[in-house]
């Protein structure tokens, strides 16, 4: 491979609304010298051991989240001494990525024991993303919410780390988009980090580092530029400025101060002069389809029981199992507790059909009592469908509503073990004394004593007893039935 040609710049600033600045950054066009040094802008040959750019975002407040980010950084600068960078660490892909992660677990320990003897910092912390330029190929490793960028003439910008944050997750699980979480509320919480006391840091590096190429500009930044500014303005400032990168970092610092300045802002960037490769836009795909995440996701996220918000990770699994049993429990009642529509054989729609002279008073009642009669009990309906005696009128809605009397004749005895009581029907006439067209099928009735079950309804029984629902209701005096009464049956 050709010597790669690059220049470096970097910087941070305070932004418009912080005292202090909690960020620290790291630059080294050539690892293989004594001291970590660059210089801004300047074109350098890539040495044998690489360069290295490092963004560390403190936080904790009252200068501690600024002890946080230096101890990162030195602990980065001490792993990444020339003499430490001996051939095994050099040795494959895996061997120089465990040596990042190895770097940043070690960072971790350090603000650790500095909390433990400082107990004033308490709750400082860091985040941190390395980029190591090694051999034509980047290697990043990061944990919290830095990122890294990769932008080129040819493809545009491109994020390539996957912030270790909560709006991440829910882009992840498909319950928002990666555009929307620019905008959605907290997206300051972070879910890794160094520093934190409940855990140990769990560095990521990417799923294969990346090749770089000719007019590449690597980015690394803290989320005071790209939590100010969207990536479409971020790619627009670096096409319009991407001949010099000291004039870049100065214009994309300005533009996040414009937008809000509301946190530091620091940003390390190198472009790749020449010696890479030609880039293939194609190769981002990958790391853009791994930001965006997948709706789909969601609902099986609510399934397995994963974790959808930081205060509780039950909350969305808890809500549907109450949605679920509220609906099994509805739908219960409904079956089993519901009023038959056939049980009632005062229909209000006949009525009002007898009302406006649609039909007449002996069709509503031929029509409301084939509605109840058991299929089995064909004959019963023909009897009353076929009836001669009919009223001149139907009167008052009492008429149709009120059809039978009932005349009880009981034993003497009310403490008797009687089984039987005779029922006698009586016609009622209507307003003009006529009797209703049920008269030839009312004879006395043999009765027995039954017990209500639970489900029982008047229809129901109807079947079981053969026999109608309106006998039932005025063997009854329309009684409602309840589990455990005692109510008469034909025998």
């Amino acid at each position: 491979m050709n010597t790669i040609k690059f220049r470096i710049a970097a910087k941070t600033d305070v932004g418009l609304v912080r005292t202090n600045n909690e960020d620290n950054f790291q630059a080294s066009s050539d690892l293989s010298g004594d001291q970590m040094k660059w210089v801004n802008n300047e074109i350098c040959s890539l040495g044998n051991k690489g360069a290295l750019i490092v963004v560390a975002d403190g936080m904790g407040g009252m200068n501690a989240g600024e002890v946080a980010s230096e101890l990162a950084i030195e602990t980065i600068r001490e792993y990444f001494r020339p003499e430490k960078l001996l051939p095994e660490v050099l040795k494959t892909r895996y061997t120089i990525e465990k040596y990042m992660s190895d770097a940043i677990v070690a960072a971790d320990m350090k603000i650790k024991a500095a909390v433990k003897a400082r107990p004033e910092t308490k709750g400082m912390g860091t985040t941190i993303v390395i980029g190591w330029i090694l051999d034509g190929k980047l290697y990043i490793s990061w944990c919290g919410d830095s990122r890294a960028y990769v932008y080129n003439p040819l493809a545009g910008l491109h994020q390539i780390s996957k912030d270790h944050s909560y709006v991440q997750n829910l882009v992840d699980k498909g319950a928002i988009t990666r555009d929307e979480a620019f905008d959605f509320p907290d997206s300051n919480i972070i879910t890794r980090c160094l520093g934190d006391g409940t855990t140990k840091a769990k560095p990521e590096s990417l799923l294969r580092p990346y090749e770089i190429c000719d007019n590449d500009i690597i980015m690394l930044c803290t989320d005071g530029l790209s939590g100010m500014i969207r990536d479409n303005e971020i790619e627009s400032i670096m096409r319009h400025n991407e001949h010099n990168m000291d004039t870049l970092v100065d214009e994309l610092i300005k533009s996040a101060c414009e937008a809000e300045g509301s946190d530091n802002i620091t940003i390390c960037l190198c472009q790749i002069l020449q010696g890479g490769n030609t880039c293939n836009p194609s190769v981002f795909s990958d790391y853009d389809k791994r930001l965006n995440g997948n709706k789909d996701n969601f609902i099986r996220t609510l399934i397995n029981n994963e974790e959808i918000t930081p205060k509780n990770k039950h909350f969305w699994l808890i809500g549907i199992i109450c949605v679920i049993i509220i609906l099994i429990s509805v739908a219960t009642w409904w079956f089993v507790f519901r009023k038959n529509p056939h049980e009632d054989i005062n229909n209000d729609a006949q009525i009002e059909k007898v009302q406006k002279g649609e039909i007449k008073s002996e069709e509503a009642i031929v029509n409301q009592t084939a509605d109840t009669v058991p299929t089995s009990n064909s004959n019963t309906t023909e009897e009353v469908s076929n009836s001669s005696e009919k009223p001149n009128n139907i009167g008052e809605d009492k008429t149709t509503r009120t059809i039978f009397q009932k005349s009880v004749t009981e034993d003497v005895d009310e403490e008797s073990d009687a089984e039987e009581d005779e029922i006698v029907l009586t016609p009622v006439p209507d307003s003009n004394g006529q009797h209703t067209p049920t008269d030839d099928i009312l004879s006395p009735i043999k009765t027995q004593k039954y017990t209500v079950l639970k489900g029982d309804t008047y229809y129901s029984l109807a079947q079981k007893f053969n026999t109608r629902v309106a006998v039932l209701k005025n063997l009854n005096n329309n009684v409602e039935l309840k589990a455990g009464a005692i109510i008469n049956v034909p025998k």
